[in-house]
């Protein structure tokens, strides 16, 4: 490859570096996107399960405010 034999040592390393970050910046985005998709796929009740316990105690009150009493 005469296109690597042009740069150093460390120019190579540094487009190696930069690769993987975007590499795995990609993979981050992905990931966030794939969940966000489920998550609103998934009902509420499923969602409260995976959810942490202080962030379901909110939702309970949230939801009993907004019920209406007979």
């Amino acid at each position: 490859m005469d296109l690597f034999q042009n740069f150093t040592e460390d120019q190579i390393a540094l487009m190696g570096c930069f690769v993987a970050l975007v590499a795995s910046a990609s993979l981050m985005y992905v990931s966030v996107f794939l969940n966000r998709s489920q998550l609103k796929s998934n009902d509420s009740s499923a969602l409260s399960e995976t959810l942490p316990i202080s962030v379901r105690d909110e939702r309970a009150d949230v939801e009993t405010s907004h019920r209406k009493v007979a």
